[in-house]
This record gives C-alpha cells, structure tokens and sequence, in this order.
C-alpha cells in the first residue's frame, strides 16, 4: 500500500514554542523541524496557507465569512449572496485611541449572550439586514451585492486602533454609522449595564470582515480527509467533497484507512501551550513512528508557510543534530 502523504498545519506553532520554557524540550518535532527537508509556501496569514493547500488560488482578501456558513449551515443554504462575518468584541478606549482588545463572549452565559445577539439583531433589522447566528460566535449577514471595500481581518484588527483599521472609503461610511449605532445600543444593553456596574467584560461592538461569495469548488489535488476544527479548512473541505473528521479523532485515526493524502490542521485553541505542545509531541512521535515503517510521508508547516518535509531518507540524518524547539524556529530555514 502506497505512503499517505501527511500535511500537519500547526497555525500558532512560533506562538506555542515561545510561551513555554526554552528548556522544555520536544523530541519528536525537534527532529522534523531539524532534519526535515525545508519547504515554504507563501502566505501572508494561516487561512491563505489553508487555502494553498487545498490547491486553491488565495486573493489578497479571503471570503472566510462564506466559509464559516458553509460550514455552520449548510452546503445547500449559501446561495449566491456575498458573505460578511459579524463578530462580537470588546473595544477598550483612553484618551488617544480605541482599541480592540479581544473578540468572543469570554465569560459570558448562554442567557447574557442571547441578550447581546438580540440587540444586535435589532440595529441591523432596522437597517434590512438579517444576521444569521448558526454558531454562537461567528456570525454572518448575506448581501445583495459585493461591497467595493474590504474590511481589516479580525486578527489583524485586534490589538490596533480602530481609526487605522476601519476603511476608508466613501461606502464604507453606512457601515461606520451601522457599526456607531451598533455600539451605542450595546452600551444600554442591559446585560453590558449590569456587567458594567460589576467590574466584568463588556462585549460592546462587533467586527465587520472576511466578505465574499463563495469561491470555486476545490480541485481535485486538494486532500482526501481532513481533521479540523476551525471553520476555514472546514469549509473548504466541504467545497472540495473532502471526508471532514473533527481533529480529537487523530488520536484514533488509521491514517492507512483515510485514502492518499490527509490535512491535520491544529488551529488556534485556548489551551494552553505547555497542554498543546504536549498533545502535539505526542501526535508528531506517532506520525514519525509512522514515516519509520513507510506507513506515511509528512509535512509540517507552521502558520506563517514555513515547513519540513519528512520521509524516510531524512529520519537517518542523524548528523542534524536537534535544537530546542524555540531555538530551532528561532533559527533560518536550512536544508
């Protein structure tokens, strides 16, 4: 039986390696990252990664929002509208600026959540737009036509100051006034009220972004079977008839039974590193056990498209001596 070829996408891998002690060491992907073969794709952010190893073409701004309801929803519901994802945050301001500081519902309940979904809901009924919650954090709202602006990715977005980040455009001013009204009911909101009067977060703006129609079908050099959580690779998966398996079913996977080539792609999670780093040690040592036996062929790439290619001929480049893992990302690519 032929290899499986194997992608393992670890989105925040720099990330993970970094909040850990440097001391801590990995043998297993330590000795991917050191003898592996270097390979790169570019990529500007993880989702166009995502999408090059689907085979697809990746414009400057990707249609996440059309993704995420495909995935969400239905195949069948996204019809040909032009998708806009609707995320919740929280803005702080001081003096000088207005910042996003995080994005989601941190602690809030099932009840409070509803409450701010609501109103929400409310300014954009009053405006004709529907917004469709078919996950309670990611939200979408399905338009007509195409917008002539793009929105800053959520990512790129959180941490900056707003006024550098919403767009400049003269369309873009409805949007700036949605958004001002949408802040302004959420204030009086009496869920943000009582959370206010009690010292804790308030979830006081949305985002707009990742607008788009759906894109093609993936072709067929895409993977056969996915592992995935998050709803870009899921989407995408889903676009190119892909056998789509939640990640937590890698730990009892046959990859012989998956068919060819198969993506594992470890999104950003709110674990934390040390348990991540651990659960991926463990993943890589399997996958590597199974490059020994000629069971598989694997390639591992981090967030930003650097990447090892690792079959048999390199597992006996002994010579490559391992570095701890921040050290060895810290490091320049070499062959």
């Amino acid at each position: 039986m032929p290899a499986t070829r194997v992608t393992l996408l670890i989105e925040d891998l720099r990330g993970l390696a970094g909040a850990v002690d440097g001391s801590l060491r990995y043998p297993s992907l330590e000795r991917i990252w050191s003898r592996g073969q270097v390979c790169r794709l570019a990529a500007p952010s993880p989702d166009h990664l995502r999408f090059q190893l689907f085979g697809m073409e990746a414009e400057d701004q990707l249609p996440v929002a059309a993704l995420t309801h495909i995935n969400d929803a239905s195949p069948d519901s996204v019809e040909q509208y032009y998708w806009l994802r609707v995320d919740p945050v929280t803005m702080w301001a001081d003096m000088a600026q207005v910042v996003m500081a995080s994005y989601g519902f941190a602690d809030l309940d099932p009840v409070e959540r509803d409450e701010v979904e609501l109103c929400v809901r409310d300014v954009l009924q009053l405006e004709g737009i529907d917004l469709r919650v078919n996950h309670p954090e990611r939200w979408c709202i399905a338009l007509r036509q195409p917008l002539d602006f793009s929105f800053t990715p959520l990512n790129d977005a959180l941490g900056a100051d707003v006024a550098d980040t919403l767009p400049d455009h003269p369309e873009a001013r409805f949007w700036r006034r949605i958004l001002n009204e949408i802040q302004i009911a959420l204030h009086h909101c009496p869920v943000n009220v009582r959370r206010r009067a009690q010292g804790l977060q308030e979830i006081n703006s949305v985002w707009f972004w990742g607008g788009g129609f759906l894109p093609d079908p993936a072709p067929a050099c895409g993977p056969e079977t996915v592992y995935a959580d998050g709803a870009v690779s899921r989407g995408l998966a889903i676009l190119g008839d892909c056998r789509i398996r939640p990640l937590a079913a890698i730990a009892d996977s046959d990859l012989r039974q998956d068919g060819g080539t198969v993506l594992i792609d470890w999104g950003r999670r709110t674990q934390d590193a040390a348990s991540q780093l651990a659960e991926l040690e463990a993943l890589s040592g399997e996958l590597a056990r199974a490059v020994d036996r000629a069971r598989c062929e694997l390639r591992l790439y981090e967030g930003g498209g650097e990447g090892r290619g690792y079959d048999r001929s390199r597992r006996r480049r002994f010579w490559r001596r391992s570095r701890p893992l921040r050290e060895a990302l810290a490091g320049r690519g070499r062959e």
